[in-house]
C-alpha cells in the first residue's frame, strides 16, 4: 500500500470510530432484542454454561464475544455495545480491500465512505444488536473468497469455508457465502492448472466438515432433525412447510414481493437508491467485471433467502388477513453491504458527469483543472453531507430514557427476588428483577392488586399515557396505589411508578 492509500484508509476508520463513539453515548436505552436475546446468551456462556447458552434460538457467536468482552467492563450492555462498535469500525477494511480488487481504488474509497456514514450501519454499530458484528464476518468471506478465486492458491481455499462459517454462525444466512464459492467453482470457474478444480472442492468439503459439521451434528439432537437453525427446521427455512390459513400463494408471493422491496428501499437511503442505479447502469453498460458477476449472484441469493424468510415468517390469520411482519430492515443490510460497490461507483460517475459539464462552461475555464476539481467534489461531499448526516447522527431512544431510570430505581429500593409489576420491557431489564408482565388496558386494577399481593409484589410501573386519558382508571389506582415517584421530562414516555396499599 501507498502512503496516500494508508491515510485514506486511516481517515475511514477514523471517521467511523468518531461517529461510532457519538452515537455510542447518544443511544441512550439498550434494544429490545440485546435485552432479551443475546444478552440473556451472553450472561449463560460467563457462567459456564455453555449447553444453555447454545439451546437459545440465537446463533451463538456475537454473545459469546460479548461474554468474553464483559469481563473487562462493567456490565454487559456496555460490553455488548462495544463488540458492536469494534465491528462496526473495522467492517470498512473488508469492504475497502473487496472494492479495491474489483473496481480500483478510488471506487474502494468511495464506497467504504458510504458504508461508514450509513445511517442504519452506524446506528447499529452503536447498538447491543449483532448486524455489525454479522456484516464484518460476512464482509471478510466475501472479500477473502474472491481473492482467494482470483489467486487460485489451493490451500488459500481451506480458509473459506471458516470465514463463512464466523459469518453463519452469527447469522445464519452468512452460510451463503459457501454456497456461492461452490457454485463459482464447480460451474465458473477455469482454473490455470489443470486438475486443480478437484483438488479445490475437496478443500472445500474437508474445511467446511471440519468447521461446521459439529454445530451441525448438536443443532440435529436438539431438534431431530438435519437443518441450519436452531430455530426452524429446513423445510420451514425454505417456506415449503405449507400453512392452514387459507391465503393464496399468489397474494403471499406479490405481498412478500412488496414488503422485501419496500425494506429494500427503505433502509437503502433515497441518495444512495439514486447512485446504486447509476452505478448498476455503468457497469451492465460498460461490461459488468468478473468480480461485479460474483457480487450480482451473492446479491442475488441474498434476495431469494429473504423472500423464502419472507413467505415463511410472515404470519396470516385465518380470515387471510396479515397478523404479524417478522422481517425488519436489519435482515436487508447484508444487500447494502453486497452492494455498496455500486454506489461508489455511481458517485464517482456522477462526480465525472458534473466535472465534464463544468469543463465545457466558459465561466470556469479561467479556473486551474485541480481547482475545478476540487470545487466539484467539495460541493457534491457537501450535499452527501447535508442529505445523510442529520438521519445518520440521530439519536436513539432518547424518548425511552424513563425506562431505564425507573428499572434502576426499582432495582436499588428492591431485594433481588422482589416481584414488579408492568408492562414496560426495558424497565424490567434494568431493574434485574421478576417482572410479572400486565397490559394496563385490558386488566382490571382490583385485580392488579390481587395479583400482586398474592405474589408479595410492592411495585407497579406504566407509563403515564396508559392510565391520564380515563378518569375512572385513575380513580382506581388512586383507591388501591400510592403513586411513589414519576420519571421524564419534556418529549420522554414518561413512567410512573405505584405502590400497593396496605
Amino acid at each position: 500500500m501507498l502512503k496516500q492509500e494508508k491515510l485514506s484508509l486511516g481517515f475511514l476508520l477514523f471517521l467511523a470510530l468518531l461517529l461510532s463513539l457519538y452515537l455510542f453515548f447518544r443511544t441512550y436505552v439498550i434494544s429490545l432484542d440485546g435485552a432479551y436475546q443475546y444478552i440473556p446468551i451472553a450472561k449463560d456462556f460467563s457462567s459456564g454454561f455453555f449447553r444453555k447458552a447454545l439451546s437459545h434460538d440465537q446463533q451463538p457467536l456475537y454473545s459469546l464475544i460479548v461474554a468474553l468482552v464483559s469481563r473487562w467492563v462493567p456490565d454487559f450492555e456496555l460490553a455488548g455495545k462495544l463488540v458492536s462498535s469494534i465491528f462496526g469500525i473495522l467492517l470498512v477494511i473488508p469492504v475497502y480491500f473487496l472494492g479495491k480488487r474489483i473496481f480500483g481504488k478510488k471506487i474502494a474509497l468511495l464506497s467504504s465512505f458510504f458504508l461508514v456514514i450509513h445511517p442504519y450501519v452506524r446506528r447499529f454499530s452503536a447498538d447491543v444488536l449483532k448486524e455489525s458484528t454479522y456484516l464484518f464476518f460476512l464482509g471478510t468471506a466475501i472479500w477473502f473468497a474472491w481473492k482467494t478465486l482470483q489467486d487460485e492458491k489451493k490451500y488459500s481455499f481451506l480458509f473459506i469455508p471458516v470465514f463463512s462459517v464466523l459469518a453463519y454462525l452469527v447469522r445464519p444466512d452468512g452460510i451463503e457465502v459457501f454456497l456461492i464459492v461452490c457454485l463459482y467453482v464447480l460451474f465458473l470457474k477455469k482454473f490455470s492448472i489443470p486438475g486443480r478444480k478437484t483438488t479445490i472442492i475437496f478443500f472445500l468439503a474437508l474445511s467446511l466438515c471440519l468447521f461446521l459439521l459439529p454445530y451441525l451434528i448438536y443443532l440435529r439432537e436438539v431438534r431431530g432433525e438435519w437443518t441450519l437453525s436452531k430455530a426452524k427446521g429446513m423445510v420451514e427455512m425454505v417456506g415449503l412447510g405449507g400453512s392452514k390459513d387459507g391465503v393464496s400463494f399468489i397474494y403471499k408471493f406479490l405481498y412478500s414481493l412488496k414488503v422485501l422491496n419496500l425494506d429494500f428501499l427503505t433502509i437503502l437511503h433515497p441518495l444512495y437508491i439514486f447512485l446504486l442505479i447509476i452505478g448498476l447502469l455503468k457497469g451492465f453498460f460498460s461490461g459488468l467485471k468478473t468480480g461485479e458477476r460474483f457480487l450480482l449472484s451473492l446479491f442475488c441469493l441474498h434476495y431469494l433467502i429473504l423472500f423464502l424468510m419472507m413467505q415463511n415468517t410472515t404470519e396470516w390469520g385465518k380470515d387471510g388477513t396479515m397478523k404479524a411482519v417478522n422481517l425488519s430492515g436489519r435482515h436487508v443490510l447484508p444487500l447494502l453491504l453486497i452492494s455498496i460497490h455500486w454506489v461508489g461507483q455511481g458517485a464517482f460517475t456522477v462526480y465525472q458527469w458534473v466535472l465534464q459539464w463544468v469543463d465545457s462552461h466558459r465561466i470556469f475555464l479561467s479556473l486551474r483543472p485541480k481547482h475545478r476539481s476540487w470545487i466539484v467534489s467539495s460541493t457534491l461531499l457537501a450535499v452527501v453531507i447535508l442529505t445523510i448526516f442529520p438521519k445518520t447522527l440521530k439519536p436513539q431512544r432518547y424518548d425511552r430514557l424513563p425506562e431505564k431510570w425507573a428499572g434502576i430505581w426499582v432495582k436499588n429500593q428492591s431485594e433481588r427476588g422482589a416481584t414488579v409489576f408492568t408492562s414496560l420491557h426495558r424497565l424490567a431489564f434494568y431493574s434485574d428483577r421478576k417482572c410479572e408482565y400486565i397490559d394496563p388496558w385490558k386488566i382490571p386494577v382490583p385485580e392488579v392488586k390481587a395479583s400482586m399481593v398474592k405474589q408479595e409484589a410492592v411495585y407497579l410501573a406504566i407509563f403515564e399515557k396508559n392510565v391520564s386519558g380515563d378518569p375512572e382508571v385513575v380513580k382506581s389506582l388512586e383507591k388501591d396505589f400510592d403513586e411513589v415517584i414519576r420519571f421524564g421530562q419534556r418529549d420522554m414516555n414518561k413512567v410512573i411508578i405505584y405502590r400497593v396499599k396496605d
